[in-house]
């Protein structure tokens, strides 16, 4: 079994790593209790952890923080330690390092506020790593056009579109001391409101460690950008437990230049007689703004429920070519008056 193993209503926001002496006559071991100190120093220590909200609402590309998966929207920002397959475009590109077979994804997202998200991507295994695409598309519709004094100015359109390559290996493995994968993606983004269009890269960079059997350590620095695109910057953080093969438990926390930090927990079950099959379910922190007096469900209305995610995914392997595994992810995430997003996403290994 594959041990490494959303969006919000509102957007959700450098590590100094101490210099370590190591004489050339002893070299320093890649020991697992080191890899976890290094691991927790870096996501938990930096001294600008704190200060992250000043520039809230001030950035672009806020788009660019919506989940692309259905796996990801259910378990969270925790699912960067567990990141798997295509979906390691979006999570941590260091999962395409044990990319061990092909894989085609698309999704569906019915966003809330009747936003609608298409997303297809692509994952291609090569040795002790992968490579994989990604094309993203956000339709926002029609919106009312108003000048600054309210009046009037005719409809207009907006949509954003991201196209994605990445790359990931697997450069240590547990002989070593740990397994280790590090990876990078490079995205070209497009943002198109009314007459105007904006187009700007920016890069992903993740590593993914396991120290010991069962435990799994994720980091993603996402959105580095120029100061011209201005995009919103975060950096995810988090490790995983498996436990009794079957039941994986995460921890994350989401670091951003333009939101309060957020805490996520998720837990997923995988059905071991059933390929692919599994249950899964997640809380992230929020804050006051999150309550909600107007959702379409009633027992989902308070702000306390706001973070709340969960799905369900199912594994079905034709008789007829026993070599492919079809998968099919569901997840609902609640935005309290924004209404409740539904995210569906179909994958085809083989």
């Amino acid at each position: 079994m594959n041990t490494r193993g959303g969006a919000e209503a509102r957007e959700r926001g450098g590590a100094t790593t101490p210099l370590i002496a190591v004489s050339p006559k002893r070299p320093c071991a890649l020991t697992p209790s080191r890899v976890v100190l290094l691991f927790a120093t870096l996501c938990f220590l930096s001294p600008s952890l704190h200060a992250i909200s000043d520039n809230a609402g001030t950035k672009n590309g806020n788009f660019l923080k919506i989940p692309t998966d259905a796996r990801g929207v259910a378990l969270g920002d925790s699912v960067v330690s567990t990141a798997e397959g295509v979906d390691s475009l979006r999570w941590n590109p260091a999962g395409l390092g044990y990319l061990d077979a092909k894989e085609f994804s698309g999704t569906h997202v019915q966003y809330y506020q009747g936003v609608q998200i298409e997303n297809a991507g692509f994952a291609y295994p090569l040795e002790e790593s992968g490579l994989a695409v990604n094309a993203f598309y956000l339709n926002g519709g029609t919106l009312d056009g108003r000048d600054v004094l309210g009046n009037p100015t005719g409809d207009f359109t907006f949509y954003d579109m991201v196209g994605t390559i990445g790359y990931g290996r697997k450069v240590l493995s547990r002989s070593e001391g740990a397994d280790v994968s590090i990876g990078g993606s490079v995205k070209i983004v497009e943002e198109n409101i009314a007459d105007q269009s904006f187009q700007n890269p920016a890069l992903d960079l993740g590593a993914m460690v396991s120290p010991l059997d069962d435990l799994q350590l994720g980091l993603t620095v996402r959105d580095l950008s120029s100061s011209k695109a201005n995009f919103v910057r975060e950096y995810l953080g988090g490790a995983s437990y498996t436990m009794f093969q079957v039941f994986t438990g995460a921890f994350g926390v989401d670091i951003s230049n333009d939101a309060p930090i957020r805490y996520s927990v998720s837990g997923e079950y995988r059905i071991p007689q059933w390929d692919d099959t599994a249950i899964r379910a997640g809380y992230q922190s929020h804050d006051p703004m999150d309550d909600s007096t107007d959702s379409q469900i009633p027992a989902l209305r308070s702000g306390g429920l706001a973070g709340l995610t969960m799905g369900a995914g199912f594994g079905y392997r034709p008789p007829l070519w026993p070599n492919m595994k079809l998968v099919l992810d569901y997840a609902m995430a609640p935005f309290g008056a924004l209404g409740i997003s539904h995210t569906i996403t179909v994958k085809m290994k083989w």
